[in-house]
């Protein structure tokens, strides 16, 4: 009988050995390039509070420890939660219908989707700051006409006017701006985690008498329990760093609009490059301890989901 093939791929083969220690090398050189940056990162700030002017060393403090910088973390990390949140409700059923329904066009709405990640960031926000003015523009174009005669102002239409006064400059814009790009990566996500559950669980339920929505609840959603907790991953740890759409769509304005990303951006046009990493380094702290906790609890529930299998 031939031997099984959890026992081939243990053999102490030194090709597979090599393949071993490649992939290893490959995964453990990337991470230690991205600590090199940080450790540069902290070192460059270090290197600069030990020799810098009282004047400038009270400038640093200034700008780091006040509380806009609070107010500033506080918006990237609830806009990137809500964000994600938002995200996943139309990535889960964007994803199983990509995944498992025949749609007409299938391939060109595939497409559209994944033209949220080609496009440039900056692309996305000049777009939506775009189409907020078209909304705009629409709707003093539909709006009341004036009245020389009686000296009555035109009124614009309310409705499609509200959109452009909530969205741009507003903290709103963040979240739409994060919305546009986080929600086509959450879809790639759940449209993998979808194809890779096993589709006769949904059809023995199906044949059981569930609805399709039951199918999908029952028998398809936790299996893509894994995939979801990836989607929300990735839409949250890109959002949270997201910047040029925000910063076109929601302004800069300190204590206001300002995020992580747009406010080190605003230090480094100013010339203050050490709060700008300092600033960095905050946002990396946290994301990485918000992924850290989003990563065990995924490893918890696919450990719980081989148990209960």
């Amino acid at each position: 009988m031939p031997a099984p093939v959890e026992s081939q791929e243990r053999g102490p083969a030194p090709r597979r050995q090599h393949f071993r220690r490649a992939a290893v090398a490959a995964a453990l050189g990337f991470s230690a390039f991205m600590a090199l940056l940080l450790v540069v990162d902290l070192g460059y700030i270090g290197e600069f509070l030990l020799n810098a002017s009282p004047d400038r060393y009270r400038r640093f403090r200034e700008n780091i420890f006040v509380a806009e910088t609070l107010h500033e973390v506080i918006l990237s990390l609830g806009s990137a939660t809500v964000t994600t949140a938002l995200a996943l409700l139309v990535a889960v059923p964007a994803g199983y219908a990509l995944s498992r329904f025949r749609i007409r066009g299938k391939l060109l709405v595939d497409t559209l989707v994944d033209s949220a990640i080609v496009l440039p960031p900056l692309i996305m926000g000049l777009s939506l700051l775009v189409l907020l003015s078209v909304l705009r523009r629409a709707g003093e174009a539909l709006g009341t006409p004036p009245d020389p005669a009686a000296g009555v102002p035109g009124r614009p239409n309310p409705v499609l006017n509200s959109f452009y006064e909530f969205f741009v400059y507003a903290k709103p814009g963040i979240v739409l701006a994060q919305f546009s790009v986080a929600t086509a990566l959450a879809v790639r996500s759940m449209k993998a985690a979808f194809d890779a559950a096993d589709r006769r669980v949904e059809d023995v339920a199906l044949t059981l008498g569930c609805t399709r929505f039951g199918a999908f609840w029952r028998a398809a959603l936790p299996q893509a329990r894994s995939g979801l907790l990836t989607g929300a991953v990735v839409a949250w740890s890109y959002t949270v760093g997201l910047f040029a759409p925000v910063a076109i769509l929601a302004g800069t304005v300190k204590g206001r609009t300002a995020v992580l990303p747009t406010r080190a951006y605003m230090e480094v046009s100013n010339g203050y490059l050490e709060e700008a990493l300092a600033l960095t380094l905050v946002m990396a702290v946290i994301a990485m301890t918000v992924l850290i906790a989003l990563k065990l609890l995924a490893r918890r529930n696919a450990a719980g989901a081989e148990v209960s299998l």
